[in-house]
């Protein structure tokens, strides 16, 4: 830590992969060592985000960069969802550079692309919560800044049912993988997300937005569970990966019997090494105490 410290005083410090790594990894430490995921919202956001702005994007990457750059954006886009915050991943600079990553692959990458997908649609959430929240209530009945939220909501639907359809004619040709199943995983969980949006609210039930109906909303749920189970079963998949899609089901569980499930996959993460876990059980514990049975709540953030 002490050679970190001095090392973070040198003019150059931005480009020495070294430390982007280390901050990379304290964030992941926090994970395994606190309970409140607060230490690893800190290293996110004013130690590993603020080194990468910094120095920039750039398409002149080396391996280690790029190996770095790619499991950032995982936990990035996830901690903007979970804390419904914006992130350094939405500028257009950011957008662009992955944009231009991806126009050189050899092939599409389902993963890289669902990514992006929870990046804009995190964006698109805090936009459209700052508009409504500038609108007086009694007047977001009648506002058409309300109109063009639901437009908008549904073009971003539609772009994450479009993800599917072409991520299922990959899974066909090449056949399941762990990263096929997580990337599955974030799909479901962002169109409950996205939905949750708007189905907690009055000024959208006359109006077409992208609202998921509770036999949709439950469907999506028991494939997460499964999913869930699946990766952390079966792959070497970090559970800190599974935190948003669980935070989501949760959120959305209705039944003893599936929220039984969702505590149990929060368990087996919580023995994996990271405690932070237990943070999304007793968030959630304390939500369906709130609900009591048969109830859903709107998906609350993990802070």
């Amino acid at each position: 830590m002490g050679i970190l410290r001095s090392c973070l005083g040198n003019r150059d410090v931005m480009q020495k992969e070294d430390i982007l790594w280390a901050t990379f990894f304290l964030g992941l430490f926090e994970l395994l060592s606190d309970e409140s995921g607060e230490g690893w919202v800190k290293h996110m956001l004013y130690g590993t985000s603020k080194m990468l702005q910094l120095v920039g994007p750039t398409n002149c990457m080396s391996s280690a960069r790029r190996i770095f750059y790619d499991l950032f954006r995982v936990l990035e886009a996830s901690r903007a969802l979970l804390y419904n915050e914006e992130t350094i991943l939405s500028q257009e600079c950011w957008l662009g550079l992955q944009k231009s990553l991806s126009s050189r692959a050899t092939r599409w990458d389902s993963m890289e692309e669902i990514i992006t997908l929870m990046i804009e649609t995190s964006a698109f959430s805090v936009r459209a919560g700052a508009i409504i929240k500038m609108i007086p209530e009694a007047e977001r009945f009648t506002d058409p800044s309300v109109v063009m939220i639901a437009a908008e909501g549904l073009d971003v639907q539609e772009t994450i049912y479009n993800w599917h359809t072409k991520a299922l004619l990959q899974l066909v040709q090449d056949g399941p993988s762990p990263y096929s199943n997580l990337a599955l995983l974030y799909y479901h969980a962002l169109l409950i997300f996205v939905s949750g949006n708007y189905d907690y609210f009055p000024y959208w039930d006359n109006i077409a937005a992208p609202v998921l109906s509770h036999a949709e909303i439950s469907e999506h749920l028991t494939t997460i569970v499964y999913l869930s189970g699946e990766v952390l079963c079966h792959s070497k998949i970090p559970g800190a990966m599974l935190l948003f899609p669980l935070t989501v089901a949760g959120a959305r569980a209705r039944g003893v019997d599936q929220r039984s499930e969702i505590l149990n996959l929060l368990n087996q993460i919580f023995c994996k090494g990271f405690v932070v876990a237990n943070k999304i059980r007793d968030n959630l514990l304390e939500r369906w105490g709130r609900q009591g049975p048969g109830r859903d709540d709107k998906c609350a953030h993990m802070k």
